[in-house]
């Protein structure tokens, strides 16, 4: 987004004032080096503060005190105007009146309305647009047909088949990997399981961590409903800000929850979490990897028993990597007893049977690698892999500091601490600048995983100083800022080639037109690697595009590369 009015504002700030607000890893990693060149006006410091925090800095009172403080006498004055009676007594000076603007809480106050007004900012910054805030929602079915894929009909079939045997609290764990669409084979699958075998009756509870994942099922279940489903059906938002209550005929339908929504429930209305619980007849967990950390499987525990008065239910787990860690133990081990050990995957042969005459399959060669046969198919992409390399590595000094929070992780993966000071490699983030500045030379859409808040500002900030347009997308940037960012990325009208991020992207987006993952973080999970290639990993026949560029950097981090997660996944690219 672009605050042309703000940007004049900031122009008149000093120096020093402007590099506060950019901060201090960013003055110590690269203002060193272009102060010379000119480059680094005042107008390039304003754009620059406003392009890597948005207009979340206005929640800080020192930076709107800064901003009103270059603001003319007669706008603070208006601004001034609407603040509550009580707040204006004794005032009369302008510095104290901006004082007095600068103090109040942040939020849709008339003077803080008044002052985004003033500085031509959407004032929907404080109330971000919610595509649907009804947390009840009925939905008429179609008529049309909306086709599963042969290896996708296969796995709802045998879910469906463990899922109408007659023991009770079945449990299954459902292994398709990244960019097959597992999210679209469980929503056909729900809604026969809940149309002829629960008859339209009880609730499916749909569980996932994020947002963007509820998001993402919701609008697919409303399409799939729309196509399939038989009649009317309700859904429930139960994430974010939305809150529901106990219906009068009880819940009927499919809730969609995030986990840590849910445990909050489970302890401040105990009351709706029972009623909630008493009606489920089927648990369906999204990233089901994570579903064996202690707080979470005690959260679907309260779910998997039938007392007296209670209908029978099931657990279906859902995940691209049925393991936690690339190191087998413990923890893997509690995930597949959770599920019973009980793995439903993609068998080619069986696939392969039913597409092919019997003398074709008797002389079929069938191709053991799973992910050689989606790509084989148009399913998924084709990887073709680049790993970078520089010239100046770590050296022992920067070693022995990431060896150190290594230690202090019990090397289960780099801690935030390490990963930052990885990003703070000079000769490393020249080597990835040089990449990008290629990369955006030939217009290819690449998204760009960094180290560390730091890390991703810092590349999105020496792209910018080169003109090379990127978005930048945070997960403290104010909600429709990140939107925006988003959206300028999926145009294809727009400019922007490279979209950068941390922590964010690993799930619940889509970009068909994703042709480059660029992985700047090293990691020794193979849950979070798995999901940073999946952003590119969709084929033709999944909307995507047939081959996808994998850069990833080589660095000299000794011990740690031989548990490194892109070895893992050799098969993509052999």
């Amino acid at each position: 987004m672009n605050y042309p009015k703000l940007i004049e504002c900031l122009k008149l700030f000093s120096q020093d004032t402007l590099r506060h607000y950019l901060g201090d890893d960013l003055i110590e990693q690269l203002l060193s080096e272009w102060e010379n060149n000119g480059l680094l006006t005042k107008k390039r410091l304003a754009e620059m503060i406003l392009q890597l925090n948005g207009v979340e800095l206005l929640k800080k009172s020192q930076f709107r005190r800064d901003v009103l403080m270059h603001m003319e006498a007669k706008d603070i004055e208006a601004i001034f105007d609407k603040l509550p009676a009580a707040k204006k007594k004794d005032i009369s000076t302008i510095s104290d009146k901006a004082n007095a603007i600068a103090a109040l809480s942040w939020g849709p106050s008339e003077a803080n309305l008044k002052l985004m007004e003033t500085l031509g900012i959407d004032c929907s910054i404080f109330n971000p647009p919610i595509k649907d805030d009804k947390v009840m929602v009925s939905h008429q079915a179609g008529k049309r047909f909306y086709e599963l894929l042969d290896y996708q009909f296969f796995i709802k079939q045998r879910v469906l088949n463990e899922l109408n045997k007659p023991f009770p609290l079945k449990r299954m764990l459902v292994h398709m990997p990244t960019g097959t669409g597992k999210t679209k084979t469980s929503m056909h699958t729900l809604v026969h399981y809940y149309t002829f075998t629960l008859k339209k009756q009880g609730t499916i509870v749909w569980l996932a961590h994020t947002t963007e994942l509820l998001q993402q099922a919701y609008e697919t279940f409303t399409a799939v409903w729309e196509h399939l489903g038989d009649g009317q059906i309700n859904t429930y938002k139960l994430w974010g800000q939305s809150n529901i209550s106990i219906p009068q005929d009880g819940f009927n339908g499919i809730m969609f929850c995030g986990i840590q929504k849910l445990q909050a429930l489970r302890t401040t209305n105990a009351d709706l979490f029972e009623q909630i619980v008493k009606n489920t007849r089927l648990i369906i967990f999204d990233e089901a990897h994570k579903a064996a950390a202690q707080e979470t499987r005690s959260l679907v525990e309260s779910f998997m028993y039938s007392p007296p008065g209670y209908e029978d239910r099931s657990l279906v787990g859902l995940t691209a990597t049925p393991g936690r860690t690339t190191l087998t133990g413990d923890e893997n081990k509690l995930l597949s007893n959770m599920f019973e050990n009980r793995l439903i995957g993609i068998d080619v042969s069986v696939v392969n049977q039913v597409n092919m005459s019997k003398n074709a399959y008797l002389n079929h060669t069938t191709e053991s690698n799973i992910i050689r046969y989606f790509q084989k198919n148009n399913i998924l992409a084709k990887i073709k892999k680049e790993q970078l390399t520089y010239s100046e590595q770590f050296t022992t000094t920067e070693l022995q500091k990431i060896k150190a929070k290594m230690l202090d992780n019990g090397y289960m993966d780099f801690t935030k601490t390490a990963l930052e000071n990885i990003g703070k490699n000079r000769s490393r983030n020249k080597a990835i600048l040089d990449k990008l500045r290629e990369l955006s030379t030939e217009q290819v859409p690449t998204i760009v995983f960094a180290c560390s808040v730091a890390h991703a500002k810092l590349i999105s900030f020496m792209l910018s100083l080169e003109d090379i347009p990127n978005a930048l997308v945070l997960g403290e940037m104010n909600p429709v800022e990140r939107a925006d960012a988003i959206s300028s990325f999926k145009d294809r009208q727009n400019p922007v080639n490279i979209l950068i991020n941390y922590e964010v992207l690993t799930t619940g987006f889509d970009s068909t037109n994703i042709r480059c993952v660029f992985i700047t973080r090293p990691t020794q999970s193979i849950v979070l690697y798995s999901q940073m290639l999946g952003r590119g990993l969709r084929g033709p026949m999944m909307g995507g595009n047939a081959e996808c560029l994998l850069v990833d950097i080589k660095d000299n981090l000794g011990r740690y590369d031989a548990d490194m997660a892109f070895s893992h996944f050799n098969s993509y690219w052999s």
